[in-house]
C-alpha cells in the first residue's frame, strides 16, 4: 500500500493538466496510466485548444471578449448548463497561461483555423491556440512514448499544415520537416503531451504506466480515499482522485447499451474502454449525456493497425474526401444526404429509417473521379500515386454503382445533379462550400474551395464509416470539477475531467479543439480545487 495526496487516473490532456495543477498547489501526485504509452487520445490529436479571449489571439490582432464567447456558445450549443459554460470561459485563458508558465509549451494563435460557425452571433475567425515544437529530450523515443498519429507526423504545426495546403495535396516542406526531425521535436497533440510530461516531471509528479485502476476505495461516509489497481494494489489518496481515463468508444458493450447512434470506427487509440464511467457509476455518480459522442466520419485502410497486442484496426478521419472538390457522398440508395464538408456531418449517420429502424444513410460512400485523384490525397494515398487494389474503381458511374451495390440509375441521377450545381459553384441541396470553416479545409485555388464536378473516369468509391474522437457521456460535474451524485451533491474526494466527465458542450461541436480545451480546463480546475479546498 502506498499513499499520496492526489491520484490521477489517465495521462491525456485532462489527467496531466490536473496533475500539474495539483503539484504546483503543493500536493504529492501520482498519475496512473492503464496502457504502455502516454497521452491517450490527446497524443494523436491535432492539439488545437479552443480558448476564447486569449492573449495570443489578441497579439495576432483578433479582438474577442468573454461576452461574445458566451453568446457564441449559447447560440451554437443551446440547452447546456450555463453555469458550467461560464466557468469554462472564465477558466480557459487562465489555464493556458498557467501551462505556458509551468511547462515548455509555447502557445500561438492559429489564424488559419476558424470556428465551425463563424457566421453565428459571437463567432470568431480565430480562437484556437497551439503549441510550437517541443523537444522530446530525455523522455525517450517518441515512437514508443506516445500512440502514433494517423494523419500527419507531428513535426509541423496546424498553422503550417494550413499554410502549406497539406489537406489539399500541397507539397510538404521537406527541409523544415527534416530539420524538426533532426532536432527531436514534436508538435500537434504529441507536442502538447510531451510539454505536459516535462512540466509534470519538473513538478515532482510520479507517473506510472501499465497500471489500470479497477476500483475506487471509499469510506463508509462515501468519501473516495484511494484506488485499487488490476494488480490488487491499493493507493491511498489523502485529498482525492481525478478520473481522466477517457471515454468508452472502444468498449462494444457500452457502445451498444448507451449510444444513440452507430459508432463502428473510433479513431482514438484502443484504450478507451469506459474505466471512468464504470468507476464513477460504482460509487453513485450521476451520469449524463451518455448517448452522445464526438462524431466524425472515418475510413479504414486495410492492414492499417494500432501497435497494440491485438493489432486493432486503425481508422483515420475523412478530411480531403469530404471537403475538397470532385467528391460527393451517397448512401445505399444512391442519394446525397448531407453537406459533406460540414463539421458535424457525421451526426447524420444516427438518422433512422422509420420503416426499418436501421440507419438510413449507412452504408455510405465517397464518390470521386480522376480529377480528385490527380490533385488530392485519398485515405492517405498521395495525389497522383497509383490507386491501391482495395480502392473500388470503375470507368463509368453505372459500373461503379454495381460494384458498391447501389442502384445505377439513382447514382447517375445524383451525380448528374451534383455536377450541374458544382459547375455553377452553388450547392442548392445541402449548401456545401458556403462557410468560412469549410473553405479553410478546401482548395483555395479552385473556383469553389469545396465543390467540383465528378466527371472524369476512372471513378472511385471509398467507404465512409461512423467514427468518433471520443464519447461524451460521463460523470456529471460541478463548477469545481467535483463529481456529483444523483441528488447533485458532490461525492467527496472525487473529480472528473476530459471524456470521463459529461461533456459541457453538445450534442455536436462548434469548434475544433473543443475536446482538448475542455480536457485541459477541467483538469486544471480539478487540480486547483484539490489543493485549495
Amino acid at each position: 500500500m502506498s499513499e499520496v495526496d492526489v491520484v490521477v487516473i489517465g495521462s491525456g490532456a485532462a489527467g496531466l493538466a490536473a496533475a500539474l495543477a495539483a503539484a504546483h498547489g503543493g500536493a504529492s501526485v501520482l498519475v496512473l496510466e492503464a496502457s504502455s504509452r502516454w497521452g491517450g487520445s490527446t497524443a494523436v490529436s491535432g492539439g488545437q485548444v479552443w480558448v476564447p479571449a486569449n492573449p495570443w489571439m489578441a497579439a495576432a490582432g483578433f479582438d474577442d471578449s468573454p461576452e461574445e464567447a458566451l453568446t457564441y456558445c449559447e447560440t451554437a450549443a443551446p440547452g447546456r448548463d450555463s453555469e458550467l459554460v461560464r466557468r469554462f470561459l472564465q477558466a480557459a485563458p487562465l489555464m493556458a497561461r498557467f501551462l505556458e508558465d509551468r511547462t515548455p509549451l509555447r502557445f500561438s494563435a492559429v489564424p488559419a483555423y476558424p470556428e465551425t460557425f463563424v457566421e453565428l452571433p459571437g463567432g470568431k475567425p480565430a480562437r484556437h491556440i497551439e503549441t510550437g515544437p517541443v523537444a522530446v529530450g530525455d523522455l525517450g523515443d517518441a515512437g514508443e512514448l506516445l500512440w502514433p498519429a494517423p494523419l500527419f507526423e507531428p513535426v509541423l504545426t496546424n498553422q503550417e499544415i494550413f499554410e502549406h495546403r497539406l489537406f489539399a495535396g500541397g507539397p510538404p516542406p521537406l527541409d523544415l520537416i527534416a530539420r524538426r526531425k533532426a532536432l527531436g521535436v514534436v508538435t500537434l497533440g504529441a507536442g502538447l503531451v510531451v510539454g505536459l510530461l516535462h512540466g509534470c516531471h519538473a513538478a515532482g509528479v510520479d507517473l506510472i504506466r501499465d497500471r489500470r485502476v479497477t476500483e475506487l476505495s471509499c469510506e463508509e461516509s462515501g468519501r473516495v480515499v484511494g484506488v485499487r489497481t488490476a494488480e490488487d494494489r491499493t493507493v491511498i489518496a489523502r485529498r482525492g482522485v481525478v478520473l481522466a481515463s477517457g471515454g468508452f468508444e472502444h468498449d462494444t458493450r457500452l457502445r451498444s447499451r448507451l449510444l444513440s447512434g452507430p459508432l463502428t470506427h473510433p479513431v482514438t487509440p484502443p484504450i478507451q474502454h469506459g474505466d471512468g464511467i464504470r468507476l464513477a457509476g460504482a460509487v453513485g455518480a450521476a451520469l449524463e449525456y451518455t448517448a452522445e459522442y464526438w462524431s466524425w466520419p472515418a475510413c479504414q485502410v486495410p492492414g492499417r493497425v494500432w501497435p497494440d497486442a491485438e493489432a486493432t484496426p486503425q481508422p483515420q478521419l475523412v478530411l480531403p474526401e469530404r471537403s475538397l472538390p470532385h467528391t460527393l457522398w451517397v448512401n445505399s440508395a444512391g442519394r446525397r444526404f448531407v453537406n459533406e464538408s460540414s463539421h458535424n456531418c457525421a451526426l447524420v449517420f444516427a438518422d433512422l429509417d422509420p420503416n426499418t429502424h436501421r440507419p438510413r444513410n449507412l452504408p455510405a460512400w465517397t464518390i470521386g473521379d480522376a480529377q480528385f485523384r490527380a490533385k488530392y490525397p485519398v485515405a492517405g494515398i498521395p495525389a497522383g500515386a497509383p490507386a491501391p487494389d482495395w480502392l473500388i474503381r470503375a470507368d463509368t458511374v453505372a459500373e461503379l454503382a454495381e460494384r458498391i451495390d447501389v442502384d445505377p440509375i439513382a447514382l447517375q441521377h445524383t451525380v448528374t445533379r451534383f455536377n450541374t450545381m458544382a459547375a455553377a459553384g452553388r450547392d442548392d441541396d445541402f449548401h456545401r462550400g458556403q462557410t468560412r470553416y469549410e473553405h479553410a479545409f478546401g482548395d483555395a485555388t479552385a473556383p469553389n474551395p469545396n465543390l467540383g464536378p465528378v466527371t472524369e473516369p476512372p471513378f472511385f468509391a471509398l467507404p465512409v464509416h461512423p467514427g468518433a474522437v471520443g464519447t461524451k457521456g460521463g460523470a456529471r460535474i460541478d463548477r469545481d470539477a467535483r463529481v456529483l451524485d444523483w441528488h447533485d451533491r458532490p461525492i467527496p474526494g472525487l473529480y472528473a475531467a476530459g471524456n470521463s466527465a459529461a461533456a459541457v458542450f453538445g450534442p455536436g461541436t462548434f469548434a475544433g479543439g473543443l475536446t482538448i480545451a475542455s480536457a485541459l480546463t477541467w483538469g486544471w480546475i480539478a487540480g486547483n480545487h484539490l489543493t485549495s479546498a
